[in-house]
């Protein structure tokens, strides 16, 4: 019987429920809590709680940090070579929908004639449900980007098969079509910017986003939209387009003081994730084609200055990064990236690659969700790679990185012409740190074009030749996937759907995977990965 209710609250909470029955509730209620939790703790605890676990050491660093080469593992090279593990899957899947059960209290509690009056002290009533809905479509975006379909909840899509977080009606929710999800995201992303009102907070305290200001989450809503749309480009244009230019009129980021970014303390319990990750280990290094590309040996741009700010030069070490006391160099040569999947990264010297700057490891390094530079490459794709939003996507993310003025301004005079190439590269670059878009971005445009792919032959520099003990040196190595099954020549297309959902809600999952083109493998294409 303790196993039946274990599989049975586990089946929920999978599913994206927290409670079990309403018999079973009552058995863990505390009645010296309160029974409405002010819906401004809710919404600080849910973007917290959502950007730890999607940003941290495990759902980036070993996923798509090395997936899209931004980062290398230093011990070992598994995830590197697309090996990830069941916990990253299911730690992905099942987080979302805690975080959403928690949004969705902050929905009902601002909607119910009971509570709404009482949610008003924390922020406007309509500012906050489209904030609750912002953040909604902002997860269910990435987890669909994951695995296709999914159980998805509709704050105002009355839709059969939209059948999350909704435990009184259904235990073992139907998976959504993927096509279905975009275009709800897109109708719920359009109806959040229309229902806020700029004049008065989103909330009063407990936004660690926006500090309340409604107006940013405003044009973070059109701005996600038009993320969400450029998804579309290959499989439905008209849309993709029309979507982008309605949500420019109706107001985007302008600046990088709009860039939407969770804050994070100095105190170890309430740091960055990633910081974390490395308070008592040194996992990751900074991956030698990202770093190539800042130099000028990959791609057409030449030395770029954002390589000072993005990482650190070899002579640093981690306790120097982490305290911020090594010396800043501008020479290009001090730096090294950590090769990418290569298997004896744990025998190369420590002194001859570049971990991440002190600017990204540090306790209150802000989690960017989107920035202003990002939606200005979107325009220029969108007007067919429109040099100038090119150039100020370009500036907009070197200003964010801090690149003095001088170097921005000689850097983007000598920016090779805007092209498919140029734009999505750079578009790259400005999405450092945040790799599950970059991940996104390359399944749909396979760009950027300057990662090493399964089969190819790296050649190690010099500097880490030298450091290696005769028994394991070698001068070049071949990136070699896996073992995966079946074999890969490319970054895998998605995710497979946790192996507890086979037991917790096998037959809609087995439905789910039965419209897959290669079924539940990392080489099934999502609907809109069709280049």
């Amino acid at each position: 019987m303790k196993n039946k209710f274990i599989i049975l609250c586990m089946s929920l909470l999978v599913s994206g429920f927290y409670s079990c029955d309403d018999g079973l509730e009552d058995l863990n209620s505390n009645p010296n809590e309160p029974e409405v939790v002010p819906t401004n703790n809710i919404f600080a605890y849910s973007t917290k709680r959502f950007t730890d676990f999607s940003r941290d050491a495990f759902n980036t660093g070993r996923l798509t940090l090395p997936w899209m080469q931004y980062w290398g593992q230093t011990a070992y090279a598994d995830e590197d070579r697309f090996l990830y593990r069941e916990t990253a899957a299911q730690s992905i899947y099942q987080n979302t929908y805690l975080v959403a059960t928690d949004l969705k209290a902050i929905l009902d509690q601002n909607t119910n004639p009971e509570t709404r009056d009482g949610a008003a002290a924390y922020g406007n009533n309509d500012n906050q449900i489209a904030a609750s809905r912002i953040m909604l479509s902002y997860m269910f975006y990435e987890l669909t980007n994951f695995f296709g379909d999914i159980p998805y909840y509709s704050y105002g899509t009355e839709n059969e098969s939209f059948q999350a977080l909704s435990v009184n009606n259904s235990s073992s929710p139907v998976f959504a079509s993927q096509e279905d999800i975009y275009t709800d995201i897109l109708k719920e992303l359009r109806e959040s910017a229309d229902m806020i009102n700029p004049n008065e907070p989103a909330f009063i305290s407990g936004d660690n986003i926006f500090n309340g200001d409604a107006e940013k989450w405003r044009r973070f809503a059109n701005s996600l939209r038009m993320r969400v749309a450029n998804n579309l480009r290959g499989v439905d244009l008209a849309t993709a387009n029309a979507e982008i230019d309605d949500a420019i009129a109706d107001g985007v980021m302008q600046s990088n003081d709009d860039n939407a970014a969770q804050t994070y303390a100095t105190a170890d319990d309430n740091a960055s994730p990633l910081w974390i990750a490395h308070i008592t280990r040194t996992d990751f290094a900074v991956a030698a084609p990202f770093v190539q590309l800042l130099k000028g040996e990959k791609g057409n741009f030449g030395p770029d200055p954002r390589l000072f700010e993005m990482a650190a030069p070899i002579s640093a070490s981690i306790d120097e990064v982490k305290n911020g006391t090594y010396e800043r160099s501008v020479n290009y040569d001090d730096y090294l990236g950590i090769p990418y999947a290569f298997r004896n990264t744990n025998f190369l010297d420590r002194t001859t690659y570049s971990f991440m700057s002190s600017k990204v490891l540090k306790p209150d390094y802000k989690e960017v969700l989107m920035e202003y530079a990002e939606v200005q490459f979107i325009i220029s794709e969108r007007n067919g790679f429109a040099q100038e939003n090119y150039v100020n996507g370009v500036t907009a993310s070197m200003e964010r990185w801090g690149v003095d003025p001088a170097e921005i301004t000689s850097f983007v005079s000598n920016l090779p012409a805007a092209s498919q190439e140029t734009v999505l590269n750079q578009k790259y670059i400005a999405l450092y740190m945040q790799a599950h878009q970059a991940y996104a971005d390359y399944r749909r445009t396979s760009f950027p074009n300057t990662i090493v792919l399964p089969g190819e032959t790296v050649q190690l520099p010099a500097e880490q030749i030298a450091g290696l003990a005769p028994d394991n040196r070698v001068e070049s190595y071949v990136f070699e996937a896996g073992p995966v099954d079946p074999s890969v020549t490319e970054i895998p297309f998605r995710l497979r759907y946790p192996q507890i959902l086979q037991t917790l809600n096998g037959t809609n999952r087995s439905e789910a995977v039965a419209k897959l083109p290669n079924g539940d493998l990392i080489t099934s294409k999502l609907f809109w990965d069709v280049n």
